[in-house]
């Protein structure tokens, strides 16, 4: 094998520090699965977060039949994931730190004590 200028071997395989990898169903009905690969934890995060949300956009869900969440980036709020939506309102939910999701419609002002009030509909 003849060496690179970078001191690795051509042929010899590196593996990267930081990798996310999901399995999913294709629009087609198809199971595939995608690996990312990077130097940068957070930044390699951040890309899944972004590539979980249009996934979920594209109606592509996951092959394991759990709903997608977003992965915690440090110092960040979690990516907007499509959740299930509110059977009272018609509107999608959102993500729980607790896991999860919950309906975060309003549907008081004022609950007696001078706190709003909002939707008690959850999912898991």
């Amino acid at each position: 094998m003849s060496e690179r200028a970078n001191g690795t071997q051509a042929g010899a395989f590196c593996e990267a520090p930081a990798s996310w990898n999901t399995r999913y169903l294709s629009t087609t009905g198809f199971e595939c699965q995608l690996t990312l690969r990077g130097a940068d934890p957070v930044a390699l995060l951040k890309l899944a977060n972004e590539l979980m949300s249009k996934m979920a956009e594209a109606g592509i869900k996951p092959a394991n039949g759990h709903r997608a969440q977003p992965v915690a980036v440090a110092g960040e709020e979690p990516a907007d994931v499509a959740g299930p939506m509110c059977p009272t309102h018609n509107k999608p939910m959102k993500p729980s730190k607790f896991g999860g999701w919950y309906c975060g419609v309003k549907v008081a002002d004022d609950d007696g004590t001078g706190k709003p009030v909002y939707c008690r509909q959850k999912s898991k």
